[in-house]
């Protein structure tokens, strides 16, 4: 099966931090794609449903945390995993971009092997789910025909009983 590389989406407002991303995350086997602000992230996500978004907080206009609550308010976005790229090292902000909806945190300055094994676990959780998803899907369609099979071998066992319980109570 020919499946088509991952998308991740960057998302910064400094050009110089999506440089350096891109170079770091250029080696994966991935689409890479950048938007300056949060409004052009959310409109490429919707067109390109990412599997990962690295998303910084400090932006103009709207900011990264309004960002990624938007992206998982929409049905078409919500399933990408959000990374939070920031200076803000504050343990309030850490959390609150949790409890937004990112599934990490990374504090800038950041390293890049640091970055590359947080978006791959990312990549791998990613390909699980849709594994799960899809044996998931399997097993209701096994399911649905036996509970197909099962309800045509009860017809067809209660025709002969109903002759011999006929039978039994003449």
């Amino acid at each position: 099966m020919n499946e088509s590389p991952a998308v991740i989406l960057l998302v910064d407002d400094n050009p110089t931090n999506l440089k350096i991303l891109y170079r770091t995350l250029s080696a994966l086997d991935c689409r890479l794609l950048v938007a300056r602000n949060g409004q052009d992230a959310i409109q490429i996500a919707r067109a390109t449903s990412p599997a990962v978004i690295l998303l910084d907080v400090l932006m103009p206009q709207m900011d990264g945390f309004e960002t990624c609550q938007r992206l998982k308010q929409d049905p078409s976005t919500q399933d990408a995993a959000v990374i939070f790229l920031s200076a803000l090292t504050d343990s309030s902000d850490k959390v609150r971009g949790l409890e937004e909806g990112a599934a990490d945190y990374i504090i800038k300055p950041f390293h890049p092997e640091e970055v590359v094994a947080r978006v791959k676990l990312q990549l791998t959780l990613r390909v699980l789910q849709d594994q799960l998803r899809q044996r998931n899907q399997e097993l209701a369609r096994s399911n649905d025909q036996k509970n197909e099979l099962l309800g045509m071998a009860a017809h067809d066992l209660r025709n002969p009983l109903s002759v011999v319980t006929g039978y039994a109570a003449i």
